[in-house]
């Protein structure tokens, strides 16, 4: 207890000395860095527009609820929140997507379906300590809205690929769909500390942990190792295919199916830079099917992310299939 309150008070310490430079996670931008971040921008924009795509910019700062409701607390709580002068807590936008449904939910119907829009502008995120990620991050991307069959998926995609190319010849990009984790954890008998612990080993691919956790856990012990094996179930489409002919009995033929649907709809040039990741679940609480991320040589992580969120939209009172993704450029002022 006495090393808990010395960590108190060294957060709660406020220092008479003026600070010095800028804030972790920032970055003061030359012209020249911003020439090339906004020319590398209007490249990727000029893409979206000539698929159809309106812009659309979400305000800068939300009613927190706005992110709760839609992203979930996890993700509501790494947002930079404040007081407004009433003493309402509102959020700079950690996400575009969740401003962007709840704007659409207020403005459109049904029958104003389907919508496309792009978007492009900062978030705002705070970061683990030292984890050496910007906490503004400057973002292009794309939300096609009232659409769930999967050409809505393949032409999302097909975008994300092109704006991958736009910043690198060298790129990847992995697909996924979230229903067949949910679906395995679903099969078994756990309380909410279990079925927590397990997405947070999973979502690491801390295969160790999670059969350590599972042990402790009822249920089919096909589905338990069915389990443990989908984090490795990645590759090409060909490939993880035949890895999960191991499991065919179980009955999720459905979900890799539809991943090689998509992928076989790609254009030609996408669909070689492809990796299909069946054991990919995505931080947001929102996504419901395929799941989508991108990486560029030289960057340690994922610069796009995004996928089909069906959902979301109940949290504002409509019920829009939507499937999105958000390109990070903001490794682009390192360069």
């Amino acid at each position: 207890m006495k090393h808990r309150f010395r960590y108190l008070e060294t957060m709660l310490y406020e220092s008479d000395a003026d600070p010095v430079g800028l804030p972790d996670g920032v970055t003061f931008l030359s012209d020249t860095k911003n020439d090339l971040l906004d020319s590398v921008v209007d490249k990727i924009s000029r893409t979206f527009i000539n698929e159809g795509y309106g812009k659309v910019l979400p305000p800068i700062f939300e009613y927190y609820e706005t992110f709760e409701k839609g992203s979930g607390y996890n993700i509501a709580r790494k947002a930079f929140s404040f007081k407004d002068k009433d003493g309402k807590l509102l959020s700079l936008r950690y996400d575009m997507t969740t401003p962007i449904a709840r704007m659409i939910s207020m403005k459109y119907d049904k029958e104003d379906l389907p919508l496309k829009f792009y978007y492009r502008g900062d978030v705002f995120r705070e970061q683990p300590i030292h984890a050496g990620k910007p906490r503004q991050l400057r973002q292009v991307g794309v939300e096609y809205i009232g659409e769930g069959d999967i050409c809505a998926d393949i032409e999302v995609i097909n975008l994300a690929g092109r704006s991958l190319a736009a910043l690198s010849d060298n790129y990847k990009l992995v697909l996924g769909d979230i229903r067949l984790f949910k679906n395995l954890v679903s099969q078994l008998k756990m309380n909410e500390s279990q079925t927590k612990a397990v997405s947070a080993a999973f979502n690491i691919k801390d295969t160790v942990s999670l059969e350590k956790i599972l042990a402790d856990v009822e249920g089919i012990a096909d589905y338990k190792r069915f389990l443990l094996k989908l984090p490795y179930m990645t590759g090409s489409i060909e490939k993880v295919l035949k890895l999960m002919d191991e499991f065919s009995e179980l009955g999720f033929e459905f979900y890799y199916e539809r991943l090689k649907k998509i992928v076989d709809g790609l254009d030609k040039d996408i669909k070689k830079n492809i990796i299909v990741d069946m054991g990919l679940v995505k931080d947001f609480s929102y996504y419901t099917s395929t799941t989508i991320e991108g990486y560029v040589e030289g960057v340690g992580y994922p610069v796009a992310n995004g996928g089909r969120y069906d959902e979301l939209f109940r949290a504002f009172g409509k019920d829009f299939p939507s499937i999105g993704f958000a390109l990070d450029i903001s490794y682009y002022q390192y360069k």
